[in-house]
């Protein structure tokens, strides 16, 4: 991609992000929560300046990413519990090459991800493939179970392949990242099916209401200067059962990058490795 062109494309994302912070102060302001944001991350303005930084960060970390998709998927690790891992609205696989590599650092090496067509495919479609996916992966492990791991759609489509009868005693353990569990007012803006389903009370709010949570450990990890899940409360589960973890303030996208994050997510799942169900 020539340099001029490159520029001409940061410069769009950096507008685009500076349109999200503006609607996500304004949606927080209607809902009330610009007082608990100030006080639960020490202040409103730090709060938004660094989720403006770590989105526009992400964006430069994502797209050039985008080249390692012409490279085959690392195989996975025969031994040790199954982690599947979901990407969100309109990325692909490379969300997940820092996570990953943390994740078999901290000795989780079984490591698999899923794909799915955002831009021209609807959820159901996206769901179908994932339980398609989970059949490959238990058919090699008929008494085992998987973790899934979900990052914002991706993690509304765990949630409801978990709900599954065929699934939900193979689940070992369940975790989403910025997941909009109740939608996000940001969707009214979506350009297509997927996005616009994701409006709070469409039909992907609601099969995500309507699925059942798994027997297992459960974690939603959030931040409280998401740019895409607005406004704060959508980002609650709303449901027992569940742990939710609040990260530091950070754009959407660089929950994927961030080691607090990935921290997080390992110190959930450490004792499913220390049981002896992923040895590494």
């Amino acid at each position: 991609m020539p340099v001029k062109v490159f520029c001409y494309v940061l410069l769009g994302l950096a507008l685009f992000t500076l349109l999200r912070y503006g609607i996500f102060l304004l949606s927080n302001a209607l809902a009330g929560r610009l007082g608990l944001i100030r006080e639960e991350t020490g202040g409103l303005g730090a709060a938004v300046a660094r989720g403006v930084v770590t989105a526009m960060a992400a964006d430069v970390v994502a797209l050039p990413s985008i080249l390692f998709l012409a490279l085959p998927e690392r195989a996975a690790s025969r031994t040790g519990t199954p982690v599947l891992m979901v990407h969100g609205l309109y990325h692909n696989r490379t969300a997940w090459l820092v996570m990953a590599r943390r994740l078999r650092r901290a000795g989780f090496r079984n490591l698999h991800t899923y794909g799915y067509n955002s831009f021209t495919r609807d959820f159901d479609h996206a769901l179908a493939g994932l339980k398609d996916r989970l059949d490959a992966i238990l058919g090699d492990a008929p008494d085992g179970g998987v973790i899934l791991i979900g990052h914002s759609l991706g993690g509304l489509l765990c949630r409801c392949a978990a709900g599954d009868p065929r699934f939900r005693d193979r689940v070992a353990a369940l975790v989403t990242l910025g997941s909009p569990h109740g939608g996000s007012e940001l969707a009214w803006l979506g350009g297509n099916r997927m996005a616009r389903g994701l409006i709070p009370g469409r039909d992907i709010t609601e099969a995500v209401a309507e699925a059942p949570d798994p027997d297992c450990p459960k974690l939603a990890v959030y931040t409280m200067a998401d740019d895409y899940v607005i406004p704060l409360d959508l980002l609650r589960t709303g449901r027992p059962g569940w742990r939710e973890r609040v990260c530091a303030p950070m754009g959407h996208v660089w929950m994927l990058y961030s080691p607090e994050v990935a921290d997080m997510v390992i110190d959930f799942l450490r004792p499913l490795r220390d049981a002896g169900t992923d040895e590494g």
